[in-house]
């Protein structure tokens, strides 16, 4: 699979509102506050999920 394969694997893993909100901030590159607009919440509810999401993410390439 390869480390991108592994990494969409794990991202499909995601609860969907933090894999959203990742793939968002880190493939599309959008900034916080225009996610929070498109999804109508805050951007503290953005980073929360962006950062919850990454942390999943770090903590199940490492066990792989």
């Amino acid at each position: 699979l390869g480390r991108a394969g592994a990494v969409a694997d794990l991202l499909s893993e995601l609860p969907v509102q933090e894999r959203a909100a990742v793939c968002a901030r880190v493939i599309d590159e959008r900034e916080y506050g225009e996610i929070a607009r498109s999804i109508g919440c805050s951007e503290m509810v953005v980073r929360k999920r962006v950062s919850r999401g990454l942390a999943r993410l770090r903590a199940r390439l490492a066990t792989r």
